[in-house]
């Protein structure tokens, strides 16, 4: 006598997992580390003669790939200057219209850019402190100069 036992199939189930690049331990903290410290540095410049007080700020691409620098609207930078006890006495943006447009700027290895203002100092001087801004959002940078007018 034969005994047929039928065993239906059962389905296999696949289980397919979608991922991205998976990171190793510590590299999200030195990659973004890596990002902020990637060679683009600023330097201010101050020439104050008389009442008229001129500011440059250059920054600087130092690396040998091209940087593109983000800005969420038209205002690029910023010049504040504080008086000694630190309050704002003026701030070139103020009163100004920018655009809302975000807008980006290349730069191409070792290549700089540098940005202009002027200020009329008050009558009789004294000792300020000039504040230099670069907007930008992916490599902001604030500097400080203390400088006198005669």
């Amino acid at each position: 006598m034969l005994i047929r036992i039928t065993v239906p199939l059962l389905a296999a189930a696949v289980m397919m997992f979608a991922c991205g690049p998976h990171s190793r331990a510590g590299e999200n903290t030195s990659r973004s580390s890596a990002r902020k410290n990637i060679g683009v540095v600023s330097s201010v410049h101050v020439d104050a003669s008389a009442n008229d007080v001129h500011f440059s700020l250059a920054v600087q691409n130092g690396t040998a790939k091209q940087v593109e620098l983000s800005f969420p609207d038209g205002r690029t930078h910023d010049f504040v200057v504080l008086d000694e006890s630190g309050r704002e006495v003026w701030r070139w943006s103020e009163k100004r219209m920018f655009t809302q447009t975000m807008q980006n700027r290349l730069l191409d290895s070792r290549d700089s850019v540098v940005y202009d203002e002027r200020w009329q100092a008050p009558a009789g001087g004294g000792k300020f402190t000039v504040v230099a801004l670069l907007n930008s959002k992916n490599f902001p940078m604030e500097k400080r100069i203390d400088f006198a007018v005669q």
